[in-house]
C-alpha cells in the first residue's frame, strides 16, 4: 500500500512538471509573438556563446563619452571599486558586497509597507503586506510572492536607485556597451509551503535567464536573510560554461544535476543584513530558495544592451485590482 502511495505521489509530481513546463513554453512564445518578436528570437538563440559573440562584434560603441559624463561621487556606493566589481563578474559572474546605506533601505521598505504589492504577479490580487493573512482567507488560495509595480514612477529611492552613476559604470564597463534600464523589481517571497509549479514562477529551481544578449542584474537584500528566509543562490563560472543538454534544453535543474556537473564548491548561498547587496551576470544558474519561516523582501534592478521593454514593472493603474479584504 505504501509503494502504491509513493508511486502515484511520484507520477503526480512528474506530471505536475511536465505540464508546467509545457505552460511556460507555451506562455513565452505567446508573449513573444504578441508584444515582441525580435524578444523572443533572442530568447531562442542568446543561450549560445558564439551568437552573443557576433552580436557584440558587430554591435561595437564607444564608453568614453558615457562614462566622462558619470559623476560616481554622487553614488550611494562611495566604497565601491567599478574595476574590482567589472573584474569579478568576468571571472566568476558575481560579486559581493554593494551594500545600500540604511537610510535608503528603511525608505523602500515603507514604501513597500505602504503600498500594495500583488499577490504572483497577478494584477487583480492586489493587497497590503500587513492584510496577507486576510486576502489570502479571501481568495481561498496561498501566496508565493508578492510583488510591486510602478516602482520607479512612485518610490524616489528606487528611482535614484535605477540612475546611480556607479552603479550605471559596472554596468558599462561589464557590458562593453552604454547601458540600458531594462527594469526594476521589488517582490515579498512568503514563507510557507508551496508547489513545484508555485515555486517554478517564482524562480526557486535553478535556472538562468535569457532577457537579452549582454545584461547584468543588481541584487538588495532589504530584510535580514539567512537559510530560513530565502537565500540566492549563484553557481560561480556557470555564465561561461555549461554542457550541452543545458544549452538545448533549458529549464529548471534539479540541485543534484548542477552539483553533478559544477561541483558543490561551486555553489554561493547568499546570506545578509538588509541593505546587503550583490551584481550578477544572470546568466550564471542561480535560484532563490524558498524560504521557511521569514518573509524576505529584495530589489532587483536591471540593465542591459536592449530595452524590449519587457521586463519593465510598469502597469497601468487603471488596471490594478485590490483584493476585498
Amino acid at each position: 500500500m505504501f509503494m502504491k502511495i509513493m508511486s502515484l505521489n511520484l507520477f503526480n509530481d512528474y506530471f505536475e512538471n511536465f505540464v508546467t513546463k509545457v505552460q511556460d513554453f507555451c506562455y513565452e512564445n505567446y508573449q513573444g509573438l504578441t508584444k515582441n518578436p525580435r524578444w523572443l528570437l533572442m530568447r531562442k538563440i542568446a543561450k549560445f556563446q558564439l551568437v552573443r559573440d557576433i552580436i557584440k562584434y558587430f554591435s561595437k560603441s564607444s564608453l568614453h563619452a558615457f562614462l566622462q559624463l558619470i559623476n560616481e561621487q554622487n553614488s550611494y556606493f562611495a566604497d565601491v571599486e567599478v574595476d574590482e566589481v567589472v573584474k569579478n563578474l568576468h571571472e566568476e559572474g558575481l560579486f559581493l558586497g554593494i551594500n545600500l546605506p540604511q537610510e535608503v533601505v528603511q525608505e523602500i521598505v515603507m514604501f513597500a509597507k505602504s503600498t500594495a504589492c500583488y499577490a504572483n504577479r497577478k494584477s487583480h490580487l492586489g493587497f497590503y503586506y500587513h492584510q496577507k493573512e486576510v486576502a489570502q482567507n479571501q481568495v481561498g488560495k496561498q501566496f508565493t510572492t508578492g510583488c510591486y509595480f510602478n516602482t520607479g514612477l512612485f518610490c524616489s529611492a528606487i528611482k535614484k536607485l535605477q540612475n546611480d552613476p556607479k552603479l550605471l559604470a559596472i554596468a558599462a564597463k561589464y557590458l562593453d556597451a552604454q547601458p540600458v534600464h531594462q527594469g526594476n523589481k521589488l517582490w515579498w517571497s512568503f514563507a510557507g509551503e508551496s508547489t513545484y509549479k508555485e515555486q517554478s514562477q517564482a524562480a526557486q529551481f535553478f535556472h538562468y535567464d535569457l532577457d537579452d544578449y549582454r545584461f547584468i542584474k543588481f541584487f538588495f537584500y532589504l530584510t535580514d536573510v539567512d537559510s530560513q528566509s530565502g537565500q540566492h543562490m549563484c553557481v560561480r563560472r556557470s555564465h561561461k560554461k555549461k554542457k550541452s543538454t543545458h544549452l538545448w534544453f533549458r529549464k529548471r535543474e534539479t540541485d543534484q544535476d548542477i552539483i553533478n556537473y559544477y561541483g558543490q564548491e561551486s555553489l554561493v548561498s547568499i546570506s545578509g543584513q538588509a541593505g546587503f547587496g550583490f551584481a550578477e551576470d544572470p546568466l550564471c544558474f542561480h535560484k532563490g530558495l524558498p524560504p521557511t519561516h521569514k518573509d524576505r523582501l529584495i530589489l532587483q534592478i536591471e540593465f542591459a544592451t536592449t530595452d524590449y521593454q519587457m521586463q519593465h514593472d510598469i502597469k497601468d493603474t487603471a488596471l490594478l485590482k485590490m483584493v476585498n479584504v
